[in-house]
């Protein structure tokens, strides 16, 4: 054994499978004993689901791999999604130059270790030839072009032609590992013509199971009119009546096996290009065997009742959900989240990381507009959730997401197996949950997954609100400014002059109002047009803005007509101002201006300190006598 401490990446999906369980459980088995640290980075997304925005958003979990800080990588490239993400990450992997095992997928690049899928498919279809003397003989394999699948199809092809059955293109198709394509294959089988078969191959238990009840369904009986086998030896199909006749794959020794080529090759040992693993067929009832007694399985039959018990639990606690989504921000969120740790009664460990940018607004971009994610994860990332079970790992605070998770790298901690799992919605990219499992579990269950996936959409409604909240915003701020001149209309002056006099009131300040009208507008709008007399009054709303010096506000209450107003301390020389930088902004404007006519305001101004007693009637009142005294104290001069 080295004592150097080796990390070693697997790249998986689905990992609440018994495929994958088992693989990884051989994985972790063999890792341990030669003192390796292992993160699985996986996603929960299947083929057999058609979601390609979730998929993107999943296989983001891909992109947070850095191939530099791994001595070795896993690969089940049959479960990874997208065929540009696998294609990216193949590229990664030659350039990293590090030790690559591809698991079921021989390939001209890399080492592969693979289940004999071939041989045993084979051997079921001999047993139900020679065993049983069967010569009609239906096969539903898995997805088209998938190794496994094809594989398996061709073993079912040889021992017929073998044992001098001819093959019927009929009698065999592609399925989907799980409960849609048998319906269709029952379809198939009971409408093509062909005498119905007396015993079916399928890829998998799953739709072992689910073709088993379309033909009880059709009034006939299993395994006396038509007999049934499967794949994988999951305890679903362990239970059922009848009991599942398949195969047990050897996904375990696989799991170990790949290991020990990564170690070979890290060592400089010669090792084969490829291996092929043996799996066991397990005869029972739905073949027509006699079935082996159930005291053999009572302990994971136990686990799984306890398993079917929590699901069902956990199914009751869908209130997580709703309850999150009462959260006004992130902390919230996951303070309400920490409420809901118990259910997770396998995981060890368990942290979140937020990217920086998860809820970021684009106000270029609208609500319904789904193209604001990024590729990726952000430079940095936060912990939002720190649950550190047996490890001192702590709560990381922010740091680089190339780090992935530090912890990983800390040869002061035991040897551990890490599960990377996105934090999206669609192809919405949150952050990334990281968790270790008990010593009872091998993975993290679909418990973790459903808990997970609550998370994130709750997450989606917190991010959708505030996204509305900014569109409500935005539409209200609309709704209230001039189109013309960029300042408050009258909608937006009557919902703030009322309460700066009140405030101004209740401080004891003095209140501002200063009311303008634009000179001849309409000889500017007769002689030259309504575009420059539009343009007049856009001039006259920035000299206005132009005097500010508090927080004064000023709106356009009608159609050359203006109010600016405010509260503070105004003293006799700072009034003045006021009308001295409106006038100077218009006298500068005039005379670099190439316009022919000239462009003046009258003023009315009223400033005094506001009492308990006082209405704001009286000031504005008074604005607009002094602006009219102005006005017709003016003489009106409209051309240069």
């Amino acid at each position: 054994m080295e004592n150097k401490r080796r990390h070693i990446a697997v790249i998986i999906s689905e990992v609440c499978e018994v495929y994958q369980s088992l693989l990884l459980e051989g994985i972790r088995k063999r890792a341990f004993e030669y003192n390796y640290n292992i993160a699985v980075f996986a996603t929960f997304f299947s083929k057999r689901l058609d979601s390609p925005r979730n998929e993107i958003g999943e296989n983001t979990i891909y992109s947070l791999i850095n191939y530099d800080l791994f001595d070795g990588f896993i690969v089940l490239p049959n479960s990874v999604g997208a065929k540009n993400t696998f294609n990216d990450m193949v590229d990664k992997l030659l350039k990293s130059k590090k030790p690559v095992v591809y698991i079921d997928k021989e390939d001209d690049n890399f080492n592969s270790v693979c289940s004999n899928d071939y041989g045993s498919f084979k051997n079921v279809v001999n047993h139900l030839i020679r065993d049983h003397g069967f010569t009609r003989i239906n096969c539903l394999t898995g997805f088209k072009d998938i190794n496994l699948s094809e594989a398996r199809l061709q073993g079912y092809k040889d021992a017929l032609e073998e044992n001098g059955i001819t093959v019927e293109k009929d009698r065999y198709d592609y399925g989907d590992f799980w409960r849609i394509a048998p319906i269709k294959f029952a379809e198939k089988m009971f409408s093509c013509g062909l005498e119905l078969p007396q015993a079916v191959v399928c890829a998998n238990d799953t739709m072992a199971i689910a073709l088993c009840d379309e033909i009880i369904k059709r009034g006939l009986r299993v395994p006396e009119d038509i007999a049934l086998t499967g794949f994988d030896r999951i305890m679903e199909g362990r239970l059922n009546h009848p009991k599942i006749a398949s195969v047990y794959p050897a996904m375990n020794e696989i799991g170990k096996k790949s290991v020990e080529v990564i170690q070979d090759l890290l060592s400089g040992k010669n090792v084969e290009k490829n291996y092929l693993i043996d799996a066991e067929f397990f005869p029972s009832e739905s073949c027509g065997c006699t079935y082996e007694s159930v005291e053999k399985d009572k302990d994971e039959i136990d686990r799984f009742n306890q398993y079917v018990e929590h699901s069902q639990y956990f199914t009751n606690s869908i209130y997580m959900y709703e309850n999150l989504q009462e959260s006004n921000n992130v902390d919230d969120l996951f303070i309400g989240a920490a409420n809901y740790r118990h259910l997770l009664n396998d995981i060890n460990t368990f942290h979140i990381f937020i990217c920086e940018n998860w809820d970021e607004l684009d106000e270029k971009k609208t609500l319904f507009k789904k193209d604001n994610n990024k590729s990726g994860y952000s430079e940095k990332v936060t912990t939002k959730f720190s649950e550190n079970g047996n490890l001192l790992t702590g709560d990381l605070g922010t740091f680089n997401s190339s780090e992935m998770f530090p912890p990983l790298f800390n040869d002061d901690l035991p040897p551990e197996m890490y599960f990377f799992f996105p934090v999206n919605f669609q192809d919405s990219t949150f952050g990334y949950a990281v968790c270790t499992c008990t010593e009872n579990a091998v993975t993290p269950d679909s418990i973790c997954r459903n808990w997970i996936k609550y998370l994130s959409n709750a997450l989606e409604h917190l991010r959708s609100n505030q996204h509305l909240r900014w569109v409500l915003k935005r539409l209200e701020r609309i709704s209230e400014i001039d189109s013309l001149t960029g300042v408050y209309n009258r909608t937006g002056y009557e919902n703030r002059i009322y309460s700066v006099f009140e405030n101004a009131k209740e401080e004891n300040k003095d209140f501002l109002i200063i009311m303008g009208d634009l000179d001849c507008l309409k000889k500017i709008n007769d002689n030259y047009g309504h575009a420059e007399g539009d343009n007049a009054i856009r001039i006259i709303a920035k000299a206005i803005q132009n005097s500010f010096t508090e927080d004064e506000a000023v709106a356009r209450i009608g159609g050359d007509e203006f109010i600016m107003f405010g509260s503070g301390c105004f003293d006799e020389e700072k009034l003045k101002r006021y009308p001295t930088r409106i006038n100077e902004y218009l006298d500068h404007y005039n005379e670099n201006s190439s316009k022919p006519y000239v462009i003046s305001v009258s003023l009315g101004i009223f400033c005094q300190k506001v009492s308990s007693e006082s209405e704001l009637k009286e000031w504005l009142d008074k604005a607009d006598e002094n602006m009219y005294v102005n006005k017709n104290g003016k003489v009106k001069v409209y051309q240069k």
